[in-house]
């Protein structure tokens, strides 16, 4: 009998263990932000936006180069009752369309569980002036929340966007002389099977 209470208390260790795993990821999924699902969300966004393609020209392609940062969530105390605050995505990744490149920005809240975006906004260089800020989804006073947070991300992002122009060239060059120095081998190796062939016809 002593076995099969013993039995028992393991069985209902595991079932509660079971429970506390399912309900610790029920609350991760429901508050917890995914960068990649943002990413995608506001890629969808841009790629059906007639106002983004004219300017920018179809299709739009984005890439590796991202920078977010989070804010909110943790416990907080509401009329004496224990709450989750809601969390904030903040997004930033270039973009390049068929005619012109632009600089993403996105803010994303989630609420009970779903992704509320609060701002989509694509800033486009201009040949001369100030950049061309378009937005979606929100405006301004979106864009400076947190103490104009965006534009803290910005200004890494457009200085790896610049240095990856600086490495896509010097790869260009590279490939360049790469090209340039397996003509001259094989030039170097054609005129020495043709030297050979002389040589064994004078013999």
């Amino acid at each position: 009998m002593e076995h099969t209470n013993k039995d028992n208390m393991g069985w209902i260790g595991w079932v509660t263990y079971f429970m506390e795993c399912r309900a610790g990821l029920y609350l991760r999924s429901r508050y917890n932000i995914n960068p990649d699902k943002v990413y995608r969300m506001a890629m969808k966004e841009l790629n059906t936006s007639a106002s983004i393609l004219e300017v920018l020209g179809a299709p739009l392609a984005g890439t590796d180069l991202r920078a977010y940062v989070m804010s909110g969530g943790g416990l907080t105390m509401s009329k004496l009752k224990p709450r989750l605050r809601s969390k904030r995505c903040f997004l930033i990744f270039p973009i390049r369309g068929s005619e012109r490149k632009g600089l993403v920005s996105v803010q994303v809240k989630k609420k009970d569980g779903k992704y509320d975006v609060k701002l989509l906004a694509v800033d486009i260089p201009m040949a001369s002036g100030p950049d061309q800020r378009l937005f979606l989804i929100g405006d301004e006073e979106e864009y400076r929340i947190g103490g104009g947070l965006i534009g803290e991300l910005r200004d890494p992002v457009v200085r790896a966007m610049a240095a990856s122009k600086e490495l896509e060239e010097r790869d260009d060059i590279e490939a360049e002389e790469d090209e340039e120095r397996e003509l001259q081998e094989a030039e170097r190796k054609h005129q020495e099977q043709v030297e050979k062939l002389e040589r064994d016809r004078t013999r």
